[in-house]
């Protein structure tokens, strides 16, 4: 009986046995499939999805289109400026003035600004453009040359006006006038070459945006086929001697002198010493203008004034002058030519004088004088050149 229990026992547990590994075997393989299931419909899922894109493509653009820019700045510059950068337009000018458009994808910008005068500076959003006014003054005849920009120098002229001090020889000269230039708008000191009338670079330093010169530029020796310096002086010390009444024809005895104790007249040699003599004036009286006449242009301005002064009553006042009066410390200097036919120099000197009005006292009257030539137009005459004006520049008296 027991032995028939065991044996029933031995084949359930076998049974069970088998039972659990067709269990386990068929477990096995479906599950195997259901993986390959769930990858095959992985990558069919895969397949079939389109992605949403985060951000919208930019497409491929003919030439003449234009990508519309997310900033736009607009700014204002002067009329004559060029603005140089991607993206920039200009509107019309009005009043002087012009709109530049700049379009970019940068919260920020740079371009290139020229003014013009052909001055550049990069300019960057933001900052601010400044911009000045450069004055130029100087006599016309002075060669003035824009290095780069597209206009001339002449167009920048605002005025030309005659010089005081040539007022009076413009009737017979070509004289220089005095040109003014204004460089409005401009973004630094224009780049200018400048030669003067002796055509030397001339180097301007602007102060408060101004630059002058009126003067012309100057010799400081006289050309020997125009005139000598012993020459020039004739003229001058004739001029002034005149104007101390001391010009006096040949031969013509204008004072007379006489001796203080004798009462005996005196006769007068030049340099003599004039210590206790008295003088009066002859009559009649010369005044020498018919001596001085012979330097003058005639019928010119300075002709006209020194002949009124000759026969005048002020030329009275100073008639108490002793005649040949010595001339020291001679000097010429500052020649210009202007022209082939007219000229100026500079001359200074030191004239002695004695006048028995103050004690015989000596004075010492020293004076610069511009002179003014004009070649002799009648060919005739006696003198290549005559005197066409004179300007006193300085005078000084010193008594001892």
């Amino acid at each position: 009986m027991q032995n028939k229990l065991l044996k029933t026992y031995l084949i359930t547990v076998v049974l069970l046995l088998l039972a659990g590994a067709a269990v386990l075997v068929v477990g096995y393989n479906y599950l195997e499939r259901y993986e390959r299931e769930q990858e095959r419909l992985e990558q069919e899922r895969i397949a079939n999805i389109t992605p949403t894109p985060t951000h919208t493509p930019i497409p491929t653009l003919e030439p003449e289109e234009i990508v519309e820019a997310k900033y736009k700045y607009t700014i204002e510059v002067p009329e004559g400026f060029t603005v140089l950068g991607d993206n920039v337009s200009e509107s019309e000018a009005k009043e002087g003035k012009k709109a530049v458009l700049i379009q970019t994808d940068s919260p920020e910008f740079e371009v290139k600004i020229i003014d013009e005068y052909g001055y550049e500076v990069d300019y960057r959003s933001g900052n601010t453009l400044e911009t000045k006014t450069y004055n130029l003054i100087l006599p016309d005849n002075f060669k003035v040359t824009l290095k780069e920009a597209s206009k001339t120098a002449e167009d920048y002229i605002v005025s030309v006006e005659e010089a005081e001090e040539y007022r009076w020889c413009y009737e017979y000269a070509d004289m220089p006038k005095i040109a003014s230039y204004a460089f409005t708008n401009a973004l630094n000191a224009p780049d200018l070459e400048i030669r003067d009338n002796l055509d030397a670079l001339v180097t301007p330093f602007w102060t408060d945006g101004y630059f002058t010169i009126r003067e012309q530029a100057v010799l400081h020796e006289i050309p020997s086929e125009v005139i000598t310096e012993e020459e020039i002086m004739e003229y001058v010390k004739t001029w002034s001697s005149f104007m101390t009444d001391d010009l006096k024809p040949d031969g013509f005895d204008a004072y007379i002198f006489t001796d203080k104790k004798t009462g005996k007249r005196v006769p007068y040699v030049k340099g003599m010493d004039v210590q206790g003599l008295d003088y009066r004036s002859r009559s009649p009286r010369d005044y020498g203008f018919s001596v001085l006449e012979e330097y003058l242009l005639p019928d010119s301005y300075r002709y006209r004034v020194l002949k009124e002064y000759a026969y005048g009553s002020d030329i009275g006042l100073t008639s108490r002058h002793l005649p040949d009066p010595e001339f020291i410390n001679e000097k010429i200097d500052n020649f210009v030519m202007y022209t082939d036919s007219f000229f100026s120099i500079d001359s200074s000197f030191t004239k002695i004088l004695i006048l028995p009005t103050l004690g015989y006292s000596k004075r010492y009257d020293t004076t610069s004088v511009r002179v003014y030539f004009i070649k002799n137009p009648d060919s005739t005459g006696n003198r290549k050149w005559l005197m066409a004006d004179m300007i006193t520049l300085s005078e000084n008296s010193e008594t001892k």
